[in-house]
């Protein structure tokens, strides 16, 4: 588990920095923005960063601000399509790192009983 936490904080240090790309206008024009993206954005900058301190510290708040993440971001992408797109990768990509988490979470339990 603690590995998979490591990843998880890896790929969310990536999702950090595309975010911060956004608000310097590196990778999207921030500055033409909507407020709602503007918003978005500045979320889950700061909350991707978080998690991927609390995960590579292998902490429970990390592992909670990855899940409120995963699931906010599940629930604008897949609810709010006309405002976000069509984000298909990163509905993916939450669903299978959720069930990885799971899954790993479940087997962890068996193991221990």
């Amino acid at each position: 588990m603690r590995l998979y936490l490591k990843l998880l904080s890896v790929l969310y240090v990536g999702g950090a920095a595309l975010h911060l790309l956004d608000v310097f206008g590196a990778r999207l024009d921030f500055a033409t923005m909507s407020p709602i993206w503007k918003v978005w954005i500045g979320y889950l900058l700061v909350a991707d960063t978080a998690a991927a301190i609390g995960l590579w510290r292998g902490k429970p708040w990390g592992v909670n601000l990855f899940l409120l993440i995963a699931v906010s971001q599940l629930i604008a992408y897949l609810s709010f399509k006309s405002i976000f797109g069509d984000q298909q990768f990163l509905v993916i990509f939450h669903f299978v790192t959720i069930g990885t988490y799971l899954g790993l979470v479940a087997y962890s339990r068996l193991r221990t009983s």
